[in-house]
């Protein structure tokens, strides 16, 4: 499913996107290819272990303990937003 999704799509082709505009100045047409190839394969691999993972997990924690982990991994979410909030901040000001 997430291979599927739009913004999955365009967050990986800005991420390799941006490199591959600095790449091509280094390397040839072939490697080029390889590499493309490589990355594809590599988002597919990540997307399918994590789909794996995440519902193997689902079947052995308990609705508690996922409760938990999405509790505090929001915690540590906002916790980055507001250090980078105030880091942003004494940049601008």
């Amino acid at each position: 499913m997430s291979l599927l999704n739009p913004l999955t799509i365009l967050f990986w082709l800005g991420i390799y996107g941006s490199v591959l505009a600095e790449t091509t100045k280094v390397i040839t047409h072939n490697q080029i290819i390889i590499n493309s190839l490589a990355v594809i394969i590599g988002i597919i691999l990540w997307d399918t272990i994590m789909a794996t993972t995440s519902s193997g997990a689902r079947r052995i924690l308990s609705t508690s303990v996922l409760k938990n982990i999405s509790i505090l991994s929001s915690l540590v979410v906002m916790g980055f937003g507001i250090y980078f909030g105030i880091q942003a901040y004494h940049t601008l000001f």
